[in-house]
């Protein structure tokens, strides 16, 4: 699996939306960019994740997102428990939409 976060946006403009790929270390793409290398040494998500995407994309004070699960990609549950365990610390509300439910439901 692969995952997306969606911030809430308050301002006109585009939105702030970020893919998590795992390519084969974790990596933040915006557009299509890579934008942040989150551990080039080995493929493991590490808490913290979310904290250096707000710091390096300047986001600091957003308070919700969707988190998006994607069935593809090389992420697992451990990766999307440090995500939510994350989301949590940074105090950030978040909903979650896994394709894979939707898929079934």
């Amino acid at each position: 699996m692969r995952f997306t976060l969606v911030f809430e946006n308050k301002q006109e403009g585009i939105g702030a939306s970020y893919d998590l790929l795992f390519a084969p270390c974790p990596i933040w793409d915006a557009a299509g960019n890579h934008i942040l290398n989150l551990n080039p040494q080995d493929p493991y998500l590490n808490s913290g994740c979310v904290k250096r995407l707000i710091e390096q994309e300047h986001l600091q004070g957003v308070e919700k997102c969707v988190l998006i699960i994607h069935s593809i990609g090389h992420g697992d549950d451990k990766s999307l428990k440090t995500l939510r365990a994350d989301l949590d610390a940074l105090d950030i509300k978040y909903s979650i939409v896994d394709f894979q439910e939707l898929n079934n439901g």
